[in-house]
């Protein structure tokens, strides 16, 4: 993918790129301009390169062999009260070329996280994510149309 990236942006100037995939369906106009505010203004004010997005996690983790990651199981603490951890959803991508070279990867040396609703940052990559994504499109229609 990277290769395919570096070829965009020696064919096109501009001053960001976007990089989504039809992979995640759900994802909105409203959160595109949303990230890309928070990038612009992230930029402008040096304190990100890049942007991604991200699902916020809030669950106790365990290694393959049962030991925990994230949380003493000797002190049950509320999950909202857990340390979050950010999931990379491949949702959004926004970079520049300079940070794509920096880098030669669409996140940056100081990438910025943009969470995304939990719903728009449904991604299919497996046929029971593609049940899920189903699922939730024909509720979403049925939603519209009672409406």
């Amino acid at each position: 993918m990277n290769t395919i990236i570096e070829d965009d942006l020696a064919a096109v100037e501009a001053q960001a790129y976007l990089m989504t995939h039809t992979t995640n369906p759900f994802l909105s106009a409203g959160t595109i301009q949303k990230a890309l505010q928070a990038y612009g203004e992230a930029v402008e004010q040096g304190t990100a390169d890049s942007l991604f997005t991200v699902n916020k996690i809030q669950t106790r983790f365990y290694r393959q062999d049962g030991s925990a990651v994230n949380h003493d199981p000797n002190v049950l603490l509320r999950t909202q009260d857990l340390e979050p951890w950010f999931e990379e959803n491949s949702n959004l991508y926004v970079f520049s070329k300079a940070s794509f070279a920096a880098t030669n990867a669409r996140i940056g040396g100081k990438p910025m996280m943009f969470e995304t609703p939990m719903l728009e940052s449904i991604d299919i990559d497996t046929p029971e994510q593609w049940e899920v994504a189903e699922a939730v499109g024909t509720y979403k229609l049925q939603a519209e149309r009672a409406l």
